[in-house]
């Protein structure tokens, strides 16, 4: 790559300076790539100017006229902010007269993309260009307004008497200020006019409210606030000089993007008092953020009015364990619940977009967590309210025994924790013991429950000992402070909710502190010493995390550094020149990441080269918007949508994260798919994540990376003959270190070329043999679960009512003739004995349409036959269906014959004529001749040479169980001539029918399943049956479409056609696919035949009916069948099937390959990413993409780089920057 690859394209380059002249004025397009009138570039001129030329006379009638200030001040506010308004009022009323008119389009067609033809000075086309219209028309008075208002400010803060008495009257220092800081308010004045320039402090994608020509205008506003603060308190006059001159570089400021938008830095703001002031942690939505903000605040309120100390303490233990528990959950629980009232509670409650409820204590808020938790606050309300008590009788020797022992607490904590991870002391030395191979799963399992010992233990330590021994710390020595009552409950409420919502953090903390109050011999006059424990944690707890983020950021800056030349595809003819200017200006480079680390703002390596800025600050997730709320889903984010809470479940119950904090990144890789953890929250007993997925369609840069990634799990968990004791980290500055490695239960994906047995004569012949027996067993079991479905649907209870003669009424609302007894029975099956019924249970089994009621009115039946009774007793008799007589509607698709034969039942639709052929009402059928001379006749399937035909739907079997396991009457029509299928019939496998029977559950009226079978195979008429329908679906299949070859000669396209449900055509196939239960049966078994070829193949010939039988019974059971691109893989995956199976073509390489899907633990190797390279290489992502809009694919910035993992990287960032397939919401694992 390297010079080959460009940093930003040519076409881009001249783009990015016509931007750039527009952040750097605030938005005047004097650079615009085209010809235009002089008028443009005046007219934007003195929009521009047109505050400091009204600033300059308002502050000549100040200093000179004798005018006064406030009055200078608001009519100055007043006529900035009138200004605005007319300006956009003016603009808007142009062009909506120019959009009503019609005008001819005379744009040139030869022009560029973004020129513009201007016609006049003050023309539509003009004002549009030069003043936009806003987007929202009340901005129009909003904007005027806050024109007016720092304008207004601006004046006072610039005013020549305001910079005389700030700096003693020094001329020089007057006129440089007044003159750059009406330069600086001109630059944040024209947004409000026109609107928001480009900014490198871009923080979403789009602006739909037009908040961000709202951001100058704010910064302003804040020196501003500070110039009137300094007003009623001259104490802070220096604060004040300092401001003024850092105001006339506010321009660079925005031009390097060091300033954050509003909703940036709010955002920002909000993260840092929760964390650094109040103890708590980042959080995982800006809801949950403002939430959390607010009820800290009132807790420090409600602290600072309680009357003693002891109070304050014991309200600030208990309150601080309920803040650092999973609240936002247990608000999301109580909101569905309210939600549920008016729907089924249960359903809602459980259809969370988290994992599922597991049996384990702390996946979801229920009586067992909030007694636990109850308890537990009681618990330390007590302790708390003892050690506060004996506070003033508490001496040096307590406070030393309870400092150490915290001391030796955190060293114990950290050395236990270390022992879980497979790399200890900072990720450089391996642990010997961790597993030392992860594919031997005996030997794992083993060393693993040795270490889940040691976790157990560690765990007690963390979450009950360690936080208990630091509260009573607290407890006894908070209350020795002098401080004000004020800063006493501020820094009670911080330091005993951080004992809770971080309980190592806050370990190292407090010792730092005992350990500086012990050694260190301090005045007990001095700040530190009168600043009391709460305040001391609060310093020591803000130095420390800069510190953490310091080494992080220098980690980043070496490695880029490095890296730039020490790679060879990442080195540029600029790498070296660029690395000695490094070292010449390493202290300007120290300082910056100072900087940077102080506002904990991210290093932003400008396109990935050690080019290094300050990042705007921004919240610790990176990214606006809802957490999961946006992806680039395809067809294989399903894997990952099952994957997320199958790896919860496994980082929970393994404690493979360790102590994650907020802000930490992890890359999982198992297979050929890797997936993406963000840390959102962490909180006492519980940690919120995001995952995304990776597209697994990797490219060449993701193939890079991911081989790097293969390496170094490789190396950390695999080795022959096991790891030495002194066996180190091979990839030390790799920003990846390897953490654990934890079996979750996912779909492995096993893809195999089929070259030389789908193309295997043998093979295909053994398709062709097992498609028979398949479609037989297909149908049978479909039939026999039909018909146990419909028994069971006929036992359970039914509903009878009975309507009075006086309300009865027909369909058309006039009252019946006479008093009729209505009994509508709503589940209830027929059973005739030895009578077939047209199908395999009853008219609910009918393919193609619900039941309809029967509607008919029959002057010639009046009742039932006389031996018929409404008897209901469901129990104890077999009931026939009920007909419903007071209504009839006419099916508009009628059954027609033409001529009429005698005995046949004309003017019924299909469910009335199927009911009375049931009951055997008409006549006996006499010879006809079909109309419809030199079409294929319609054969009964059940009728054969030997057995005389009978009338159609009324079969007389031999067995009374026969009935059971019937075709439905549609599937006995067949439109096929019966000569074409008749010299098939040799080839039905009759042992193989009486074997599936056999093999059934058909026990019933007391007779066993064997004996039942017996009866069925020896009856002819249900066999005939099965045969015609078998031999004809095959036929179809197998035969009619292959234009007289035979199936080996089709060869495998035939296979895969047929596999993926394209069955070639023939004259016959409309008939198979008319029912699409039929077709769907035919299809599944042809799928069926194919895997049981091919598991012959593959693993041996079966040598009996019963390992086929087991084989078509488990592919039944745990399989799935289809196509990997089906609506229906996709539900299977999220379902959990156990195993899928697809057949594919690949037609680049002209062979064809399965694909199978087993579901199985599967070990997935976690590592750890250095959270500053990730934030690093997200904000150059967002420079880049945002503001220089460089859109080339093959740009240098994310091309493979092995160490830092930039392409992934990318990859994971929030869309539109990044594209992940998948990204869950916010998703909560427990950690007690």
């Amino acid at each position: 790559m390297g010079d080959n690859v460009p940093l930003l394209n040519e076409y881009k380059r001249e783009f990015f300076w016509k931007r750039f002249s527009q952040t750097l004025l605030g938005g005047p397009k004097l650079r615009l790539g085209f010809q235009a009138p002089a008028y443009v570039y005046i007219n934007q001129v003195i929009l521009f100017i047109i505050p400091l030329v009204l600033g300059g006379i308002f502050s000549i009638l100040v200093e000179l006229a004798g005018v006064s200030v406030i009055i200078g001040y608001c009519v100055f506010g007043g006529c900035m902010g009138l200004y605005v308004f007319c300006a956009q009022l003016t603009s808007f009323l142009v062009q909506r007269k120019s959009v009503s008119s019609v005008r001819p389009n005379i744009r040139n067609i030869l022009s560029e993309e973004d020129e513009v033809e201007f016609e006049s000075c003050f023309g539509s086309e003009t004002l549009n260009f030069i003043l936009p219209v806003k987007k929202w028309k009340v901005n129009i008075l909003f904007h005027a307004i806050a024109s007016g208002v720092m304008c207004g400010l601006g004046f006072l803060y610039l005013i020549p008497t305001t910079l005389n008495a700030l700096y003693s009257n020094t001329v020089a220092a007057t006129v440089i200020i007044y003159t750059l800081g009406w330069m600086t308010l001109c630059i944040a004045q024209y947004p409000l006019t026109v609107t928001s320039p480009p900014e490198l402090a871009i923080f979403r994608a789009t602006d739909a409210y037009e908040i961000t020509l709202l951001t100058r205008p704010f910064h302003v506003c804040l020196f501003c606030a500070a110039d009137l603060v300094w007003r009623s308190y001259p104490d802070i006059v220096l604060l004040n000089q300092i401001l003024h001159i850092v105001f006339i570089f506010l321009p660079l400021l925005w031009v390097i993007g060091l300033l954050p938008s509003i909703d940036a830095l709010l955002l920002w703001l909000g993260e840092q008092i929760l964390v650094s002031v109040f103890g708590g942690s980042p959080v995982a939505t800006d809801l949950r953020l403002l939430l959390m903000l607010v009820v800290s605040g009132v807790t420090l309120v409600v602290a600072y009015f309680l009357p003693s100390t002891i109070t304050v303490i014991v309200f600030s233990a208990c309150i601080g364990y309920l803040l650092s528990l999973n609240l936002g959950d247990l608000c999301n629980q109580l909101i569905d619940w309210c939600k549920s009232k008016q729907r089924n509670r249960l359903q809602v409650l459980h259809s969370q977009s988290e994992p599922p409820s597991k049996p384990g204590l702390g996946w979801r808020w229920g009586w067992k967590e909030a007694l636990v938790h109850f308890v537990t606050t009681l618990v330390i309300g007590g302790i708390s309210f003892v050690c506060s008590f004996y506070s003033n009788s508490a001496n040096v020797t307590v406070f030393n025994i309870l400092g150490y022992g915290m001391i030796g607490l955190r060293f114990l904590l950290k050395i236990l924790g270390d022992v879980q991870s497979v790399y200890v002391f900072f990720g450089l030395w391996r642990n010997k013991l961790f597993p030392e191979s992860v594919q031997n799963m005996s030997a794992y399992t083993k060393r693993k429950r040795t270490l889940h010992r040691v976790s157990f233990v560690y765990r007690i330590l963390l979450r009950a000992v360690s936080p208990l021994w630091a509260m009573a710390y607290l407890g006894l020595f908070l209350s020795t402070s002098s401080l004000p009552s004020f800063l006493f409950a501020l820094g009670s409420v911080r330091s005993l909710r951080c004992i809770w919502q971080d309980t190592p953090r806050a370990l190292l903390e407090l010792s730092v502190v005992h350990i500086i109050n012990t050694v260190l011999t301090l005045d007990p006059t001095s700040w530190w010493v009168t600043a009391g424990l709460g305040i001391q944690h609060l310093l020591v707890a803000a130095i420390l995390d800069r510190l953490i983020q310091l080494m992080d950021k220098l980690y980043c800056f070496v490695v880029i550094l490095i890296t730039s030349y020490s790679i060879e595809k990442q080195r540029r003819s600029s790498s070296m020149p660029l690395i000695i200017v490094s070292i010449i200006l390493l202290p300007f480079i120290f300082v910056v990441i100072v900087v940077a680390t102080i506002l904990s703002a991210p290093l932003l390596p400008l396109f990935t080269l050690p080019i290094f800025l300050i990042g705007f600050p921004r919240p610790l997730r990176s990214w606006p918007g809802v957490v999961g709320a946006s992806a680039n889903p395809c067809s294989d984010s399903v894997y990952y949508k099952q994957l997320a809470p199958k790896l919860c479940t496994a980082l929970s119950r393994h404690r493979c994260l360790g102590t994650a904090k907020a802000g930490s990144h992890y890359l999982v890789r198992f297979q050929d798919r890797m997936a993406w953890l963000q840390v959102l929250e962490t909180g006492y007993g519980f940690c919120t994540i995001s995952i995304k997925g990776m597209e697994l369609q990797e490219t060449s840069c993701h193939t890079v990376e991911a081989a790097q990634l293969d390496d170094i799990f490789e190396t950390t968990f695999e080795r022959s003959g096991g790891f030495p004791v002194c066996t180190f980290n091979k990839f030390p500055l790799h920003t990846l270190t390897a953490v654990d490695a934890v079996p979750v239960d996912t779909y492995s994906d096993a893809r195999n070329v089929l070259t030389g047995i789908i193309d295997s004569p043998d093979v295909l012949r053994s398709i062709d043999k097992c498609f028979i027996q398949t479609l037989l067993w297909v149908f049978l079991y479909h039939n026999s679960q039909k018909h146990r479905d419909s028994s069971t649907s006929a036992r359970s209870p039914t509903h009878v009512r009975i309507q009075e003669p006086t309300q009865a009424r027909q369909d058309d609302g006039t009252k019946m003739s006479q008093p009729t007894l209505l009994a509508e029975v709503t589940k209830i099956s027929g059973n005739w004995e030895s009578r077939d019924s047209g199908r395999p249970s009853s008219v609910h089994s009918r393919p193609r349409s619900q039941v309809k009621p029967l509607s008919a009115s029959w002057d010639s039946i009046k009742s039932w036959e006389d031996n018929d009774s409404l008897d209901f007793d469901l129990e104890d008799k077999p009931k026939k269906t009920a007909f419903n007589l007071n209504s009839r509607t006419k099916d508009s698709q009628r059954h027609k014959e033409s001529p009429a034969i005698p005995g046949v039942l004309e003017g019924f639709t299909d469910d009335e004529e199927e009911i009375l052929k049931e009951l055997n009402f008409g006549l006996p059928p006499v010879n006809a001749i079909n109309a419809n001379i030199g079409q294929p006749q319609t054969f009964a399937m059940h009728s054969m040479q030997h057995k005389p035909l009978t009338l159609t739907g009324s079969v007389q079997f031999t067995s009374t169980h026969s009935s059971k396991l019937s075709l439905p009457l549609k599937w006995r029509h067949l439109p096929i001539d019966l000569s074409r299928i008749t010299s098939l019939f040799g080839r039905f496998p009759k042992d193989w029918y009486s074997h599936v029977l056999q093999h059934m559950d058909l026990a019933q009226d007391g007779k066993s399943s064997k004996e039942v079978a017996d009866e069925i195979t020896s009856d002819d008429a249900l066999t005939s049956m099965y045969m015609h329908l078998t031999m004809a679906c095959y036929a179809v299949v197998n035969v009619f479409g292959l234009s007289g070859l035979d199936l080996v000669s089709a060869g495998a396209s035939h296979v895969y056609k047929v596999y993926s449900g394209d069955v070639p055509w023939s004259s016959h196939l409309d008939w198979l696919k008319e029912d699409e239960e039929l077709y769907t049966l035919v299809i599944k078994a042809y799928r069926f035949a194919f895997k049981l070829a091919y598991d012959q193949a593959v693993l041996g010939e079966a040598d009996d009916f019963d390992e086929i039988s087991e084989y078509i019974q488990q592919y039944n059971t745990e399989y799935y069948f289809g196509r990997d691109n089906d609506p229906e893989w996709a539900e299977s995956v999220q379902q959990g099937i156990p195993q899928l199976f697809s057949l594919l073509h690949d037609s680049s390489e002209g062979v064809y390959k399965s694909r199978v899907l087993t579901r199985q633990p599967v070990m997935a190797n976690i590592g750890r990413l250095n959270p500053e390279v990730v934030r690093s290489l997200w904000a150059s992502l967002n420079l880049e993409l945002l503001y220089f809009t460089n859109d080339d694919e093959e740009r240098y910035s994310i091309q493979a780089h092995p160490t830092v993992l930039r392409n992934l990287t990318v990859q994971a960032a929030d869309p539109p920057l990044g594209y992940p397939i998948y990204a869950s919401p916010p998703m909560t694992i427990p950690t007690l």
